[in-house]
């Protein structure tokens, strides 16, 4: 069949049609009733689209938990947003009707964020120690070097934490 273009005085050729083709379904310009059942709905996409995004943000959290100071606190950041974003994925999750996923994925979301933001905020509670203990790592050459900043190391935060519940840490000698 052809149709004449409007831009010019050519006749326009149509692709041919699928002989077997009903007219309706994803591809038909109404939308059709038989959408294609491996394409998820518009909820399920919202419960996909916030579970990537909140293993994007957990990943991201547990790496910049093991950089040096300054940007440890960027874990603390993105765990905090990943708190949220396990919470806005649970709720998605319950309304597309996948409650089981979005448990699974909200709860061990947030538990994961959590942990990673105590991590963080325990990190700007000791952060003179911790500087001490990373400049003396970076002088550190030798084993017996490294093993004497991490025993510096704990024995301050020991100390710190005695000073701030009058109990020794456990897991320290109290001495």
């Amino acid at each position: 069949m052809s149709n004449p273009s409007p831009v010019d005085d050519k006749t326009r050729i149509d692709p041919p049609r699928d002989p077997d083709a009903s007219g309706t379904g994803p591809g038909a310009p109404d939308g059709g009733p038989d959408k294609d059942p491996q394409k998820p709905s518009g909820p399920q996409r919202t419960v996909m689209k916030y579970g990537l995004a909140l293993t994007v943000l957990l990943a991201g959290a547990i790496l910049c938990s093991m950089l040096s100071l300054p940007l440890v606190i960027v874990s603390g950041v993105l765990a905090l947003a990943a708190m949220v974003c396990a919470v806005i994925c649970l709720i998605a999750g319950i309304r597309a009707r996948q409650v089981a996923q979005a448990i699974i994925t909200g709860v061990i979301g947030f538990i994961v964020a959590g942990y990673v933001l105590i991590s963080a905020a325990s990190t700007l509670l000791i952060w003179d120690i911790r500087a001490d203990f990373e400049a003396c790592m970076a002088d550190a050459i030798t084993e017996q070097a490294t093993a004497v900043c991490q025993n510096d190391y704990n024995t301050q935060v020991g100390d710190w934490f005695e000073r701030l519940t009058g109990q020794p840490l456990p897991g320290s000698q109290a001495g």
